[in-house]
Parts: C-alpha cells; sequence; structure tokens
C-alpha cells in the first residue's frame, strides 16, 4: 500500500507524471471513441429496421461513423447520413411540391415505375386526372394503355417521425449524445461522453 502523504511530498512527482504522460501515444483516445461511435451506429441501423416498413436500406446504409474533431486532449466524432431526408423521416413533418405537385409511383405500378419519375416518360405518354374524391390536392398520372394510374400526384405529404436517433440514443449507455440537423444528419459525442 502505498504512502500517499510521502508521495504528495516528493518533488519529483510532477518529473514522473510528466514522464509518464510522454509514454502514452497520441492517439491513445481516438480508437476507443470510434468504437463506441460504431456502436452507436449499429443501435441507428437497428432502430431503422424496427421501426421502418421495408427496412428503408438507402437511410439505414448511409449512417457512417466520422472524426469530426481531435486535438491532444480531445477527441469528437459522429454517426452521420447525408441524405436530404434523412431529418424528415426521423422527426417527421410535412413534404410540400417545389413546383405544384409531389409525385410518387402508385402501389400497383412500382415494380413497373422502378426509379423512373414523370418527367423520364416522353411527353404525352402520361395523361393527367384530378381525384373524385379529394380534388384539392391529389390527381393521378396515367399512361396510355393502363387501368390503373402510374403516378399519385400530391400537393402535400405528411411523413410520421420514426424518432430512430431517440431510439438509439436511449439504447446507447454513454453521455452526452448530441443530435446534429446541420448539413448531415445524425449525432455526435466527444470523449467528455465517452466512460
Amino acid at each position: 500500500m502505498a504512502d500517499w502523504e510521502s508521495i504528495e511530498l516528493n518533488p519529483d512527482l510532477s518529473e514522473i507524471l510528466d514522464e509518464m504522460t510522454k509514454r502514452i501515444p497520441d492517439d491513445w483516445l481516438l480508437p476507443s471513441v470510434l468504437e463506441e461511435a460504431e456502436y452507436i451506429r449499429e443501435h441507428i441501423v437497428e432502430a431503422i429496421m424496427s421501426l421502418a416498413k421495408g427496412g428503408k436500406g438507402g437511410l439505414r446504409d448511409s449512417y457512417q461513423v466520422e472524426l469530426v474533431s481531435k486535438s491532444d486532449d480531445s477527441v469528437d466524432v459522429g454517426v452521420f447520413s447525408d441524405l436530404i431526408y434523412a431529418e424528415i423521416q426521423d422527426t417527421g413533418g410535412n413534404i410540400l411540391p417545389k413546383k405544384k405537385y409531389l409525385a410518387f409511383p402508385h402501389k400497383s405500378a412500382k415494380s413497373y415505375v422502378g426509379v423512373r419519375w414523370p418527367k423520364d416518360f416522353p411527353d404525352g405518354q402520361l395523361s393527367f386526372a384530378l381525384s373524385s374524391k379529394d380534388p384539392g390536392w391529389t390527381a393521378y398520372l396515367f399512361e396510355k394503355g393502363r387501368k390503373a394510374p402510374v403516378f399519385i400526384l400530391k400537393k402535400m405529404v405528411t411523413i410520421p417521425g420514426m424518432l430512430y436517433l431517440d431510439w438509439a440514443e436511449a439504447a446507447w449507455e454513454g453521455e452526452g449524445l448530441e443530435p446534429s440537423f446541420g448539413k448531415n444528419i445524425g449525432v455526435s459525442f466527444g470523449n467528455a461522453g465517452f466512460h
């Protein structure tokens, strides 16, 4: 057992501690914090797979660990998505069109349409029709020769929030997780939140 009083009175203690500090590698904290960030990314992926219909593969795969900043005594990392729709998928909200309508494939035409949009069809191939049930807010685009609509057009779409970042934060046992809704969407933390 150490005699703390004699260590405290030792005039060489600061030199001993300085020498010990020199032996610690510069990046000693980085691997641990990056490992913790990967653990958070796994929680985000798990939350998206649990909460989303169909697993949202593009959204799920878009979350990546990134080094935000690093200095001699601190490391800040984050888990971010650069997808434009990541924030609305998490928080929810209304999407309004840039022009007159938002277009999305009708359920009966999803496999037929694939990744095409109305602008990808030749002029005159799609015909416009207002909905009889909701004429002010919904319209359809029909293709000649098809009975069901190819696209549904809406003036506004409400996306319910999955709150997957909240779910991932609750599953993480660390402290100091900060939501980020800037250019990239996600969470960040530093070594102050690492334990």
